[in-house]
């Protein structure tokens, strides 16, 4: 069990899911405590059993589940309990944040109505109270102008914003125990530090149990004090959290810690030799109009990735970087400036030469799941662009599909099957199957392993490092996981507000960075290890309050 002092908030002993069909236990014997105010931390790859344990707790499992075993919160048995003593706990003495809060919110009510709904649910009220509790909440988790943010609807908000209101509605009911379910995945590193300084507050100030769920090592290095290593549903590790995370008993755990890219330790790859520029951007404006203003996507941006170069681009959420890779897709069109693929101007091309120019780019995407078509086969969609813009016959396409499967290192058999039997691994490899299938120059990657669990990442990164080594496509990698960018990059062009402030080679910029904002970038990047974490945490917040 989990260290602390005195009783529990929530112990759960024994606890078994089962699913009928053959699926077997898909969680076995799992057991733990959670303290007031610390925080344990379940990690473990997908299907390792960690959501399905903390649904438990709320009792939100199918009804097909088969639950056996033990949960009480504060000594009460939830297990078996009634609907009604379940939906107390529920958002009353538990709170959850969940991964993503686009879609944890309903976009057609305003966010300060649904976190006032959340409150009135359990303790009722007047509106004006109301309307006063959620500005002290919104308030309290460090949104400025909490009435604005609360008269705004999801849409209108930020990700960080939407995190921040999903965690005021977490703890609207003073809650004794909190389940933040993959709280940071989706957000840019600087964000992520701040939501993580504000569970830790929370923990330490009032007292809040935490049962954080991830797979990201330097989250749990940040913020927990114990760890429970699941594997296959079943504990294989556990303990306080610096000896977890550096002396790993369980070859599982070690395989795991491992698989984590860092930015301290170990070699940078060498820069690869620049061959000819395949894709260029020259002082490229990019304006979106919003409210009557106009805003500046890309505001005079110089970008140059030469053939077998890959180059990382890298700032928050709203830098630009999308941006960048759109408009080199000519999908974002440029107000001014230049943008080239393969010395095409793609302001002066027709409709013609820019069909024949995409066809020269391939792309991956952040989320494989919704990136492939559910409804056609895994060959289908490897096969696509070259029915689209090749005369290949269908045998020959086959055969292309076959030697792509090869290429990104899954059975050829796959080809026969849908995207819904694949693990999110297997579906970004056909996803780069696919974005290779016409042998592009250039090759957008997108966020491509922001989704995955890290020993899924790492064989992903491996695999996108051998496949440019041997193909020498350049490639544009976008990301805000600069541990990423130092394992794949050569090059490194850091963007805020839609211009470039930083550029270089990735062991430099990476490791000397000269611009400020690279440099309190590089500090919220959370590593896998408890004390050189809390030392760089200190540096982060030294960084934010200069100028």
């Amino acid at each position: 069990m989990t260290e602390g002092a005195g009783s529990p908030v929530l112990a759960v002993r024994d606890l078994v899911v089962a699913f009928p069909g053959g699926a077997g236990r898909v969680v076995d014997s799992v057991g733990f405590d959670l303290h007031p105010g610390r925080v344990l931390a379940l990690v473990g790859e997908s299907g390792s059993g960690k959501s399905l344990t903390a649904m438990s707790v709320l009792g939100l499992l199918p009804p097909t589940a088969s639950v056996s075993g033990s949960i009480r919160l504060e000594g009460e048995e939830l297990l078996g309990a009634d609907r009604g003593a379940l939906r107390r706990v529920r958002g009353g003495r538990v709170g959850t944040v969940f991964q993503e809060p686009m879609s944890a919110f309903d976009p057609v009510y305003r966010v300060g109505d649904q976190v006032a709904e959340a409150i009135r649910v359990h303790r009722g009220g007047r509106r004006a109270a109301l309307r006063a509790r959620v500005a002290e909440l919104l308030a309290a988790v460090g949104l400025p102008d909490p009435r604005r943010i609360a008269a705004s609807f999801p849409h209108q908000l930020s990700g960080g914003q939407l995190q921040r209101a999903m965690i005021a509605m977490a703890i609207s009911n003073d809650p004794v125990a909190l389940i933040a379910d993959e709280p940071t995945t989706a957000l840019d590193v600087t964000v992520q530090a701040g939501i993580l300084d504000l569970l830790r507050a929370l923990a330490a100030e009032r007292g809040t149990a935490i049962l954080l769920i991830t797979h990201d090592m330097g989250v749990v290095a940040d913020l927990a004090d114990d760890v429970l290593v699941l594997r296959r549903g079943e504990t294989v590790e556990r303990g306080p959290v610096r000896r977890v995370l550096l002396e790993p008993e369980h070859p599982y755990t070690r395989e795991l810690l491992a698989s984590v890219p860092t930015l301290v330790g170990g070699d940078v790859p060498a820069s690869a030799p620049a061959g000819r520029p395949v894709a260029v951007l020259e002082q490229a404006v990019v304006s979106y109009s919003r409210r009557g203003r106009t805003l500046r996507a890309l505001d005079g941006v110089d970008l140059e990735v030469r053939a077998g170069e890959v180059v990382g681009l890298v700032g928050e959420s709203g830098s630009g970087k999308s941006t960048a890779g759109r408009a080199l897709l000519g999908l974002a069109p440029l107000a001014d400036g230049g943008a080239s693929v393969e010395g095409v101007n793609l302001r002066r091309a027709g409709r013609r030469a820019r069909r024949e120019v995409r066809a020269r780019i391939g792309t991956v995407f952040q989320d494989p799941a919704s990136s492939l078509n559910p409804r056609t086969t895994v060959g289908w969609s490897i096969a696509e662009p070259l029915l689209l813009h090749t005369d290949r016959s269908g045998d020959q396409r086959e055969e292309r599909v076959a030697e792509l499967l090869d290429a990104v290192r899954l059975p050829r058999d796959f080809a026969r099957r849908y995207p819904h039997e694949l693990s999110g691994g297997q579906r970004q490899r056909v996803a780069i199957a696919r974005a290779l299938a016409l042998d592009p120059a250039l090759l957008i990657a997108d966020e491509p392993t922001s989704a995955l669990d890290v020993s899924v990442q790492a064989a992903v990164l491996d695999l996108l490092a051998d496949l440019q080594a041997r193909l020498g496509f350049a490639c544009l990698l976008i990301s805000h996981d600069l541990a990423v960018v130092r394992r794949l990059a050569d090059t490194v062009v850091v963007l805020r507000d839609g211009r470039v402030v930083e550029r270089g080679p990735t062991a430099r910029v990476l490791s000397e960075p000269a611009d400020p904002y690279t440099r309190r970038l590089l500090a919220a990047v959370p590593v896998a290890d408890p004390g050189l974490q809390a030392a760089r945490r200190e540096e982060r917040r030294a960084l934010e309050v200069q100028p």
